[in-house]
Formats: C-alpha cells, structure tokens, sequence
C-alpha cells in the first residue's frame, strides 16, 4: 500500500524545503538506511525530512485558518488559546507519528517476511538439490506466492538483470534487510557462491535455526496467555460482576440516588472498552509463526 512519502504530489510540493530538511540529517544518521529497509528505495533522508516539514506546516495552517481565525475574529484573542493549543499538539503528534512511519513499516515487513520466509527455504533447497541454477531459482521464487519473499526475489532478478553479478546483488540486499534471518539466508549464499561451498547445507541450518526460533515464541506466547488469561478474568469478568452486586447491597444503606441506570450503563460501557483494548492487546502480542 502507497505511504504519503511515495506521492509525487507531496515531493513536488514539499522540494523547496530540501535544503532546510538537510540540516536536520544529523540528528537522524540512520534514516537512510531506514528508508530502505522499510522499502522506500527511490526515497532519500533530505527528501522524507522536507515531506515531514511540508505536512507538519500543512496541518499547521490549516488549524490555524479552520479553528483559530474564525475565533479570533468573534471572541477575541483569549478565546484562541485553547485551539492553538490543539493545532500545535496534532501537528506535534502528526509529525512525530510520520517521523516512526519508517520503524512501523520496517517491523511490518520484518514479520511478512519471516511468515513466508521458512517456506521459500524450502522451495529453493528442493530447486537447487534437483540441479536449478541459483538465479533460475530466484526467479522462480519472485513468481511464487511468498508475499513479501517474493518482491524482494523480484527486486533481485532486475537488478541481475540489469548487469549486476548475483553475489553483489544479494549482498546489497541482506544489508537493508528489515528481516535478521533473511540477512543470515542472503550472505550464506553469497559466501556459498564466493567460495564454491554447498548452498543447500548452509540453507538447512538456517531453516533450522527459523523452526526453533518459531517454536519458542509459541511456548512463552503460551505461558504468558496463562497469565494473561488471569488477569483477564478478574478484571473483565470477576472485579465489574462482584462489584455491580457490591453497588446494589450499598444502594440499601447509601440511598439508590447514587447508584442509578446511568451509573449502571457506564460500568457497561468502561466494561466493553476494556475487553476491546484486552483483545487488541493479545491480538498484538500473537506470534506471527
């Protein structure tokens, strides 16, 4: 899916503030190679801090002319504080969510990459054992359904097809490889290719090296979904049922004024947020094996 960082529309617009963005490369010296682990291969780090810059100023005008303006022109300069105030914590809040945009999408595809990276594995051990050539192979993989596996096989074959050697290729992937055992698999064959060794004894130890790792994940998923399932227990289940029978035996000496239907429907409805949240928050948790 297409980020705001790859609209032609917004580099276009935000170019004029590429040498302002330049100066803030110091304080982020690992951007570019962010940038491409996340995917963003045709994008630089001055040209992602000027898109940056240009939406930050974007949201800042608009709150300014939208909430600000029509207040200052009725109700007076006192009457702004608070919308100012707004406009400057979502644009804070906006500029800071797209700065972490590059580290979210380097953990989504690190975990895309590992789902279908044990099977391509496979795939390739089973080709080359049968006589494949290793870029035949390749090749074969980008045609493969193996989600994010296979755009970067696909990456790979163009390049190679453009006049790069194969070694040289998929050492320059594995180094902006959002995924640690992707990386691992890559330079093994490099070094395999190099020094004439067996790629398919080399891509068995790391498959192996994946299962395990794989396994121990769903063990300590295991074990904290005991604790989890606890503590989910007393508090969305036990603590509101105890405590509403609780409220109606108080209602008797406190006075029924205190404890009424909207009280009643309030309890219900921290109760549905509160398993909603739980929810999402073990979803989140779940190990993408």
């Amino acid at each position: 899916m297409p980020t705001i960082f790859q609209s032609p529309t917004l580099i276009k617009a935000s170019k004029p503030l590429r040498e302002s963005a330049k100066r803030l490369e110091l304080l982020f010296p690992n951007l570019d190679w962010d940038l491409k682990k996340a995917g963003y291969m045709d994008l630089n780090a001055s040209t992602f801090l000027s898109i940056v810059i240009y939406s930050g100023l974007t949201i800042t005008i608009f709150g300014l002319l939208v909430f600000v303006l029509p207040v200052l022109m009725t109700n007076g300069i006192k009457a702004t504080y608070p919308y100012i105030l707004l406009t400057a914590i979502t644009t804070a809040v906006s500029v800071i969510y797209l700065l972490m945009l590059p580290r979210v999408d380097i953990n989504r595809r690190s975990r895309l990459i590992d789902n279908d990276l044990e099977y391509m594995l496979k795939d390739i051990q089973i080709q080359l054992r049968s006589g494949v050539p290793l870029f035949d192979t390749i090749v074969n993989v980008s045609r493969g359904q193996y989600g994010e596996c296979s755009k970067i096989a696909d990456g790979i074959v163009k390049e190679v097809e453009a006049g790069r050697s194969i070694a040289e290729v998929l050492d320059d992937v594995g180094m902006w490889s959002p995924s640690e055992y992707l990386r691992k698999v890559l330079w093994q064959i490099v070094n395999a290719v190099r020094s004439g060794s067996d790629i398919v004894k080399a891509l068995e130890a790391i498959s192996h090296d994946i299962r395990l790792d794989k396994e121990a994940k769903i063990m300590m998923y295991s074990r904290e979904l005991n604790l989890w399932s606890l503590i989910y227990m007393m508090g969305v289940i036990i603590a509101p049922s105890m405590g509403v029978t609780l409220l109606v035996v108080l209602s008797s000496f406190i006075g029924g004024s205190y404890i009424g239907e909207n009280l009643l429907w309030s309890i219900l409805l921290i109760e549905s947020v509160a398993q909603i949240i739980f929810i999402t928050f073990l979803k989140e948790k779940r190990p993408h094996v």
